[in-house]
């Protein structure tokens, strides 16, 4: 087995240890870590003839990245995790006491367990490079820090600055951790080892003590007088929890016990604040949040490694310059995409105008970019070089791909299929973006259905990064997997789907908004609606997602939707309020009011545009059973359908497509921990209340019988 790290041992007395997994691109925490860790400190711990002790990797852009999140996918039990709890601090504890001046040389990424670890040595310097990311993300997992990351960083930055951090998982680059005082210095990229070297010189010459003020278990923490007071310190958290409650609404445990184990040091020590994070990292790392959330890092990493095809021998075509019929929101979305990978792009349209808003949104797009600092304004003017807007087909004559964003209209598509086909290379990839229309029947108007699929883009296409793919009955293999080429190279999560009217996402949004108007036309009012849906954790309730996506857009999809799934579809309540004239935010006038484009609260004459609405309420346990059960049995339809294939396409297209809330790790996670049984328990009895449009899927009802769980 090959060792993750080595020690070497200068003449001078100071000592090496090179943190380097060669079996990966990043070092990470994992148990062989922790054990030649160990073993390494036992060593040095022996070792008279060492003096003092660098830290430091052999990966470019990598100190430590944090644990190794397949490892802690492991522990599954409560007494697992209070056993893994119970381990986490030895080693910090260990590097800690050791009798020596000790610094970590960070010289790129240093997150969660990489800053503990860095944390424990007495001195922390990092590179001034732009890859050196510093921080405690454990949150964003639904975890906390285990390894005493709740306890050194309040000592070393203060109470609120370690707050701040810990609890929204912030990462700071090195100007800005020397100045909180989580470093101690930025050394030049140039000769950085040396400069290390010189650095702990520095400190052993001068006499600087190597013991941490900390350490004799007494200490308290505070950087002011305000932190330091127990009245002040006791409004510090107070408000830490109202804050924290207000961004979380609860549902995502950690930030609180942060807050808790934090705390306990600060008036009690830096022992007992060890002991108390202890104990919360081991309740928590066994919540169905941090099971959720740490699944939905994983299948984020899996997604970047979609290929398309179980056959890694085909090959992708080479996507060089891409044609995009259409300059709205989403064909000029898509163009900005294209052309920010490097590729070519030729925008067309059928006015200048319309090309002018095309061009004008590109641009600004990228003039924030400018403005943020990710881009400089020559790059941003050689990117926007690679756009050629036009009018004709002249410049399509060489293109590798079309992507085709014309208004939602079966005739209309097959209208620019037919006419750009005259124009384009024989092996060229066609992708229609479609929301709704099955891609086996928009490829009837194609002469090569083979190299014809569905890339469904997000709206707006520069900040939603899924793109659902599909595939139609005569896609080939060779199509899909340039498809997903593509993808990759533009920097979206693809998965890959097959084809039916409304593929996975759009089915899926679909039940659950058609069933929030059903819950309105029997009772409940708007802004209750919003409300449970978004105290359930989407970001937005399905009222509001209406507003924002159009009234008129998603009557025209519904009415999709109900011709291919009439028995749970219906667009009858879609269309009550585009038949008044509401669009939503665009017109101003919704299920909302607006005023100069700002919601402004529920626009109550709304409710006498439905005539069929009865006069009694809905409680909130009831809205949320039958909105969410609904968009639950949807998904089990697509599963039963095979139209998804995979639990990770499954998850991640509810997640990146509809704002399924993340911390429940997506809709077949929640099913699993409800329970299959009671999943099909409950349509049942939906079904009797409310119909037969709340039959449960057959898929559903085979997991519940069989018993078994739709996540491994």
């Amino acid at each position: 087995m090959a060792t993750l790290m080595k020690l070497k041992l200068e003449e001078d007395g100071i000592a090496h240890l090179i943190l380097d997994n060669p079996d990966e691109r990043v070092n990470t925490l994992s148990a062989v870590f922790v054990e030649e860790f160990l073993e390494i400190l036992g060593r040095i711990e022996k070792d008279g003839r060492i003096k003092g002790l660098i830290l430091e990797s052999t990966k470019p852009g990598v100190f430590v990245a944090g644990a190794d999140i397949k490892w802690l996918k492991t522990l599954k039990t409560p007494e697992e995790c209070k056993t893994f709890a119970k381990s986490a601090h030895v080693p910090f504890n260990r590097l800690e006491d050791l009798k020596m001046h000790t610094i970590a040389a960070i010289n790129g990424v240093c997150l969660g367990g990489g800053l503990e670890l860095a944390m424990a040595c007495k001195w922390r310097v990092a590179m001034d490079h732009m890859s050196v990311q510093i921080g405690l993300p454990e949150v964003k997992l639904g975890v906390l820090p285990g390894g005493g990351g709740t306890q050194r960083l309040p000592a070393l930055v203060g109470i609120q600055n370690a707050l701040q951090l810990a609890c929204a998982g912030k990462s700071v680059k090195p100007p800005e951790a020397l100045n909180l005082g989580v470093i101690d210095a930025v050394l030049p990229a140039q000769g950085f080892a040396d400069e290390v070297k010189t650095f702990l010189m520095q400190k052993m010459r001068s006499g600087a003590d190597y013991k941490r003020p900390w350490s004799a278990g007494d200490y308290r923490y505070g950087i002011n007088d305000d932190e330091k007071n127990p009245e002040t310190r006791k409004k510090i958290f107070d408000v830490a929890r109202q804050t924290t409650l207000k961004q979380t609404k609860g549902h995502v445990r950690s930030p609180m016990k942060i807050i808790d184990a934090v705390e306990t040091g600060a008036e009690k020590g830096f022992r007992s604040g060890l002991e108390t994070e202890q104990a919360v990292f081991a309740e928590v790392l066994c919540s169905p949040e941090a099971r959720g959330l740490v699944d939905l890092f994983l299948m984020r990493n899996e997604m970047t490694k979609v290929y398309g095809s179980s056959d890694r021998s085909i090959k992708p075509a080479d996507v060089k310059k891409v044609g995009i019929l259409g300059a709205g929101l989403m064909g000029s979305g898509i163009a900005h995409s294209v052309i920010a990978s490097g590729r070519k792009a030729v925008m067309k349209d059928v006015s200048d105008d319309a090309l002018k808003r095309g061009i004008q949104s590109i641009r600004g797009i990228l003039t924030q970019d400018v403005q943020k600092g990710r881009m400089t304004e020559s790059k941003m003017e050689e990117t926007m070089s690679l756009l050629t807007p036009t009018l004709d087909y002249d410049a399509f004559g060489d293109v590798d791909m079309v992507i085709e964003a014309v208004f939602e209209n079966m005739d209309l598509k097959h209208t620019a299929i037919k006419e750009v086909e005259k124009y384009i290379p024989e092996q060229c990839v066609f992708a229609s973006n479609t929301s709704s229309l099955a891609i086996t029947e928009l490829a009837k108007a194609s002469g090569r259905a083979e190299c014809f699929l569905g890339m469904h883009y997000f709206s707006p296409v520069n900040r939603m990064p899924l793109l659902e793919i599909i595939k139609g009955a005569k896609t080939s293999e060779n199509t899909v997997v340039t498809a997903v080429a593509v993808a990759h190279a533009t920097k979206k999560l693809p998965i890959v789907v097959n084809d039916c009217y409304g593929f996975y996402t759009t089915r899926a949004v679909g039940a659950y908004l058609v069933e929030a108007l059903r819950c309105l036309n029997d009772g409940a009012d708007v802004k209750t609606i919003d409300e449970v849906i978004v105290e359930y954790g989407f970001p937005v309730g399905p009222i509001t997602l209406l507003d924002e996506v159009g009234h008129d857009v998603g009557a025209h999809v519904t009415t999709i939707m109900t011709q291919a799934y009439p028995e749970r579809f219906s667009d009858e309540l879609t269309k009550v309020t585009v038949a008044d004239g509401r669009l939503g935010r665009k017109n101003g006038r919704g299920f909302y009011k607006y005023e100069e484009g700002k919601k402004k609260g529920v626009d109550e004459t709304v409710y006498s545009l439905f005539a069929s609405r009865v006069d009694g309420k809905l409680t909130k346990e009831e809205i949320e059973e039958r909105i969410i059960m609904y968009l639950l049995n949807e998904v089990g339809f697509c599963m039963g359908e095979n139209i998804v294939t995979n639990v990770v396409d499954a998850e991640m297209g509810m997640i990146f497509g509809i704002g399924f809330p993340p911390f429940r790790g997506g809709p077949l996670h929640a099913i699993d921990e409800i329970g299959a049984d009671r999943v099909v328990d409950a349509m049942g009895k939906l079904e009797s209340k409310w119909g037969s449009r709340f039959k449960a899927a057959p898929y559903l009802v085979s997991v519940a019988k069989e018993k078994r769980k739709l996540v491994g």
